[in-house]
């Protein structure tokens, strides 16, 4: 049996986080733009920060246009969704076949086939079952793309740096919200717009207001 090699699915494909991707003099200005913000001195800071991790990872990321990435995620959350009929339609001598197989691979001590240590585990909980926890992150995964797939905002003029700069927006604006229970303002004399367009400045990002007002609508 072969056995696939896992791709690395880690954000912006893993490399190490610089803490100063985003200069002292351009802190300083963020800072600036925060000043008007309900923020606390403390998140103030939390935000800069995200914003100088996310900016990194974004800007590590390969240029696909949006329709082509929405079309790979929705085709994720399809094959999810056929996966969970699949298992739902498993008669009941077929689970009971596919229990007893993946217990002795679990508790096996030199089983045929191996299984990640985090799998074992999982079907060794009390209770516990590999088509039981399968279906829970299989739907979850299911979801999540589905979820995923309708955050684009798909036109005849999208360009990838444009839907990069979104969703970069809406990361920014989804920590906003996730610190003092709102989401920021999206009008362009605001200063989340004035905090985002700096930062697009410096990323070389075209974020003008039309991609702050969609980027801020997306989370809400």
């Amino acid at each position: 049996m072969t056995t696939r090699a896992k791709p690395d699915f880690s954000v912006g494909g893993g490399g190490m986080v610089d803490p100063e991707f985003i200069p002292a003099d351009v802190r300083r200005e963020l800072l600036l733009h925060l000043e008007k913000s309900p923020l606390t001195g403390e998140q103030k800071k939390a935000l800069i920060q995200y914003a100088n991790d996310m900016g990194q990872m974004v800007m590590d990321g390969e240029l696909l246009p949006a329709q082509i990435q929405r079309t790979q995620i929705e085709r994720v959350a399809n094959e999810a969704r056929r996966l969970l009929q699949a298992l739902n339609q498993l008669s009941e001598p077929a689970r009971d076949s596919l229990h007893v197989h993946t217990d002795s691979l679990a508790y096996g001590s030199r089983p045929p086939v191996e299984l990640e240590q985090a799998v074992k585990a999982a079907i060794k909980q009390p209770g516990g079952s590999l088509l039981a926890t399968g279906w829970d992150y299989v739907e979850a995964l299911e979801k999540a793309a589905e979820y995923a797939a309708q955050q684009y905002t798909i036109d005849t003029t999208t360009k990838p740096e444009q839907s990069r700069a979104r969703g970069f927006v809406s990361m920014l604006a989804e920590h906003v919200r996730g610190m003092t229970g709102k989401p920021p303002p999206k009008d362009k004399a605001s200063w989340f717009a004035c905090f985002a367009a700096c930062l697009g400045e410096h990323l070389a990002l075209p974020i003008g207001p039309r991609v702050v007002a969609s980027g801020v609508t997306a989370i809400r």
